[in-house]
């Protein structure tokens, strides 16, 4: 399969004539039609051209999910740009930094994040439009005054740019992640089969568009001409009234919320009956958690694994995984229990393996090491980071995720650890490289280290391991305080520990397993 030939992201608009008059997104009190979607993603495809930013131009969107971020997404695919969705939750240090280098020739930004834009320095210069401002650079005017001719995208290949999402490593630097046709023709179509998608579906998305589970999400429920219903108001309560109004079949999950709706006092009481499936992710859930979604629910539900960098889904634990007795034979119960930890099972198209850390020796089942992928799935790389591309794609086409884990004798895939160090936090990823680099610029602090420790409601939060500065005194409150002022606030430690000296080994390399063993001891998953 290609992408240009059967699953074209510029094409996603134009399902069959029967479903053009079909509601495609509903946004608030707002909602459009296949065939107004189908339009709009028209014109903004022949205004960016006529800006000359066509084939090989690029876009930076700043802003929550919304129908003008849609429209954005789907346009810049028809006219062959590369669009960089920007985490709206950046601190401007952070936003700046993004902005810089990913090099757009245009900034789309909604009126809520318009003045924070205002104050980032490589934002100056660049053309402005705005989503629901009042000024002369309106999007909606920019938007209705282009031509509504279908732009010609014959000439477009599987290995184009489509979207560039950043993500982070242990250099604490974002990287923009280069997802091409042929990535999102590989993963798309197989999640919406995970999903059980059709034209009868309504997918409510929460999940933010700069995650690749939020675009993603967006770009599979188009692509099988379901409704997308966008809502951005993660909380329990708002999440059962949307599921109730709008009659939801879908739902896509970072696992926290999952628990927060199961636990909410308002489920017993909300018509979820409209509900086919849910989609989790980011960690595991107890069989507790997941006996009360089947009693309160009574849905699919299904476990997924995946990163950017494979944009999307990789690995799935099923439903037939999450549909046990737990009054069944105790061999069952435990095997089902067991496997509740597991990330479930590579896709068709996903190799995946499991590789000594050491050596790069491929490990039997049972043997924990480097988790590796390979699929047509895989991004083509990072943005002008060719070193930091080949530390993580092989010779041979295999991604190195970074994660520590286990493959059992059928297969399921099982996280213990991970080597980037990486924070999973509500779903969100935090690099502690960058909190670490915030809080070095206090005067007060010689050395840190931050570290994730396990937080009953967001499965993770990051922690602060800090050697003062000789003579100095600072209180934990003050540390947070100036983390606050330098990084979003998901990211600034929500705990700090003052101690004389951070363990390292014999080449200095801090020892954060050391760091951390005390908060994980006697958990049996040490990653979410």
């Amino acid at each position: 399969m290609t992408a240009v030939d059967d699953f074209a992201v510029e094409r996603l608009a134009r399902p069959a004539a029967s479903r053009r008059c079909d509601v495609a997104v509903v946004d608030g009190e707002r909602s459009v039609t296949y065939a107004e979607l189908d339009r709009a993603a028209d014109q903004v495809a022949n205004g960016l051209a006529g800006m000359g930013l066509g084939a090989g131009g690029r876009v930076a969107y700043v802003g929550r999910s919304c129908l003008e971020g849609v429209e954005a997404l789907l346009g810049a695919a028809r006219a062959g740009t590369v669009l960089t969705i920007v985490n709206w939750r950046l601190h401007p240090i952070e936003l700046s930094y993004v902005i810089g280098d990913c090099e757009p020739g245009l900034i789309v930004t909604t009126d809520e994040f318009a003045e924070t834009l205002a104050e980032v320095p490589e934002a100056a210069g660049i053309p402005v439009l705005v989503v629901g401002g009042t000024g002369p650079h309106r999007w909606e005017a920019w938007r209705a005054s282009q031509s509504a001719e279908p732009p010609d995208t014959s000439g477009y290949a599987d290995d184009d740019v489509v979207l560039q999402l950043y993500t982070s490593g242990t250099t604490g630097r974002p990287k923009g992640a280069m997802l091409t046709r042929r990535s999102l023709a590989a993963c798309i179509p197989d999640t919406m089969a995970v999903w059980e998608l059709d034209p009868s579906s309504v997918v409510l998305s929460v999940l933010p568009m700069f995650h690749i589970a939020g675009a993603g999400t967006i770009v599979g429920t188009l692509w099988a001409g379901a409704r997308l219903v966008i809502d951005n108001d993660a909380s329990a309560a708002n999440m059962l009234r949307v599921v109730e109004e709008q009659g939801v079949t879908n739902l896509v999950l970072a696992s926290v919320l999952l628990q927060m709706v199961v636990g909410a006092p308002g489920a017993a009481t909300t018509d979820l009956s409209s509900i086919r499936t849910i989609s989790y992710g980011a960690a595991p859930i107890t069989g507790q958690v997941l006996q009360a979604a089947i009693e309160s629910i009574g849905c699919r539900i299904v476990q997924v694994y995946g990163l950017t960098e494979t944009a999307g889904v990789v690995c799935v634990l099923d439903a037939d995984d999450h549909a046990f007795d737990p009054d069944g034979p105790p061999a069952a119960v435990a095997l089902a229990l067991s496997r509740l930890r597991s990330c479930g099972r590579p896709r068709p198209g996903v190799e995946l393996r499991i590789v000594d850390i050491h050596d790069g020796t491929v490990l039997p089942a049972g043997a924990v090491g480097e988790v590796q992928v390979r699929s047509a799935r895989l991004m083509t790389g990072y943005w002008r980071r060719p070193d930091d591309t080949a530390e993580v794609l092989t010779a041979d086409g295999w991604f190195r995720t970074g994660d520590v884990g286990e493959l059992d004798a059928d297969g399921y895939l099982f996280l213990r650890d991970r080597l980037k160090d990486t924070i999973v936090s509500g779903g969100e990823n935090i690099y502690p490289a960058e909190v670490e680099d915030a809080l070095q610029w206090h005067p007060a602090v010689a050395e840190v280290a931050v570290i994730g420790v396990p937080d009953e409601k967001w499965g993770e939060s990051p922690r602060a391991v800090v050697v003062r500065a000789a003579g100095a005194s600072v209180s934990a409150d003050e540390l947070i305080r100036f983390a606050r002022g330098r990084l979003a606030g998901y990211k600034c430690p929500t705990a700090v520990d003052f101690v004389e000296a951070l363990p390292r080994n014999a080449t200095g390399k801090v020892l954060r397993r050391e760091l951390r063993e005390p908060h994980w001891s006697g958990r049996e998953r040490r990653i979410n």
